[in-house]
């Protein structure tokens, strides 16, 4: 029996609509991520959206004995460790969504990790 193009065509739309989905779940999840990190010694709180934004600082008590020019430093790299926890967070969810074979997981992990890196614990400017 020769193939069916209404079969073949119906196959097609069932697949593209199903990728549709995903890639709008995904969307959506990506959208959603946050992720908060306090500094080791809790002095500051950040939460960063999606975009690796800052969307929240909290000081907390122990920032009051920091001079401007640490507690500054101490926020900035408490949201570098933040943005590279988002890294961490999308590849879990790409992972999770498309397998860890998969080149989209792969190509938006690596997007996200390439513009957050983990920081460097070795350098000051980052502990």
């Amino acid at each position: 029996m020769p193939p069916n193009p209404e079969d073949d065509l119906r196959s097609f739309e069932l697949r593209a609509n199903a990728q549709l989905q995903r890639t709008l779940q995904l969307s959506a999840e990506l959208e959603a991520a946050e992720v908060m990190v306090q500094s080791p010694n809790g002095e500051v709180t950040v939460r960063v959206n999606s975009a690796g934004g800052l969307a929240d600082l909290v000081f907390h008590p122990e920032s009051d004995r920091l001079v401007r020019d640490d507690l500054a430093r101490l926020v900035l790299t408490t949201s570098r460790r933040a943005q590279a926890k988002l890294a961490e967070r999308v590849s879990e969810i790409t992972t999770s969504m498309y397998g860890a074979s998969s080149s989209t997981a792969a190509f938006l992990s690596e997007a996200y990790t390439s513009r957050y890196p983990q920081p460097d614990d070795d350098d000051p400017e980052t502990r």
